[in-house]
């Protein structure tokens, strides 16, 4: 049987000689353009399979939890986290074709507590808005690739709409963080629209994307992001919203004002608040994307740091139940998902 302890061991050593190899890659001026891919991605690939299962352990016993008396998503703590706990391990078996939690996920995802917990939001239309909904969007897309059945779409047909008529009535800001992310509400819409070939609902994030977040001025890293001591990057999914709509060489031109080269995005190595410990992770999936919009290798080595730096660290993701273990690790699988999801 895989063992977490000695997987992780052996990945923080290679890791290790991969920063410094980063470090002289930097310092030579290599690391833009079509720089060529490391051998220590070529790596990393090969054991993310292993990853997304230590991950995917936490999530599996949180789910089964009953923390709140939600019918569905009860474990976790928070109906949030239960829902992208029940993403993570659709993902995950959607990636690995690992069957273990197809059982876990037949029983939870029962259509008559299905349809309670859709009337629950239906008749609550502030419960979860936006940042609930919006994972329950990325759980309808991954649920219906992976099991190809419909099952989940109705739910997350009524919760696009709701956000939809949010966001007609509410200005998304670009610098909402943690649960009012707009952008990260944005993101899974857009994607939503994609996969149920809804070009209303496509056509209504561009709109918001082109009026609101296509700026000429460098992201306030600082201010907007490491000094709140949040869990959501906000300046690496801004950049990946923006790239969903911006034709490539107009985001690209576009993207060098608004995360410059010189601007530090160094990995959170001391987060100051438990929130904080998610956001490595929570950038990472960005920077994954900016990586496959622009194959600027930059992109994929900031990947691969800021995913190592928490990893690696198992107690910020799997320690604590209350304050990590229940959230951090759904982050983490995202980060890995996202690869699959183009093929890498």
């Amino acid at each position: 049987m895989w063992q977490t302890g000695q997987m992780l061991k052996s990945y923080a050593r290679r890791f290790g000689v991969f920063i410094g190899i980063t470090a002289l890659v930097a310092a030579s001026g290599l690391t833009s353009g079509a720089a060529a891919i490391p051998a220590e991605w070529k790596q990393f690939r090969t054991e993310r399979a292993e990853m997304a299962l230590a991950l995917s352990e936490p999530i599996a016993k949180c789910l089964v939890k009953h923390d709140t008396s939600n019918p569905v998503f009860h474990g976790c703590i928070d109906w949030h986290s239960a829902v992208h706990g029940t993403w993570a391990l659709t993902a995950y078996t959607w990636a690995t074709a690992d069957p273990r939690y197809r059982p876990l996920l037949q029983e939870l995802l029962q259509p008559s507590r299905l349809e309670e917990e859709r009337k629950h939001l239906r008749n609550s239309p502030d419960f979860e808005m936006p940042y609930g909904r919006a994972w329950f969007l990325r759980l309808a897309i991954d649920y219906h690739r992976t099991f190809a059945t419909d099952l989940l779409d109705g739910f997350a047909d009524d919760i696009a709409a709701s956000l939809v008529a949010y966001y007609t009535k509410v200005q998304p800001d670009p610098l909402s963080s943690a649960y009012e992310s707009a952008t990260w509400a944005l993101i899974n819409l857009y994607d939503y629209g994609v996969s149920r070939g809804r070009a209303d609902i496509t056509d209504f994030v561009k709109d918001k994307v082109r009026k609101y977040y296509v700026v000429n001025v460098a992201c306030p890293l600082q201010e907007a992001e490491l000094a709140t001591g949040e869990f959501m990057a906000i300046c690496t999914n801004w950049a990946w919203l923006v790239g969903k709509v911006l034709p490539k060489d107009k985001f690209a031109e576009w993207l060098t004002h608004f995360l410059p080269k010189d601007l530090p995005l160094d990995p959170v190595t001391k987060p100051i608040t438990i929130h904080q410990t998610g956001l490595n992770f929570s950038r990472a999936w960005g920077l994954w994307n900016l990586y496959t919009i622009t194959h600027d290798s930059r992109w994929l080595m900031l990947y691969l740091r800021h995913f190592n730096e928490t990893f690696t660290h198992p107690a910020l993701w799997k320690g604590d139940y209350r304050s990590v273990a229940h959230w951090v690790p759904q982050f983490g699988m995202l980060d890995l998902i996202v690869t699959y999801y183009t093929g890498e």
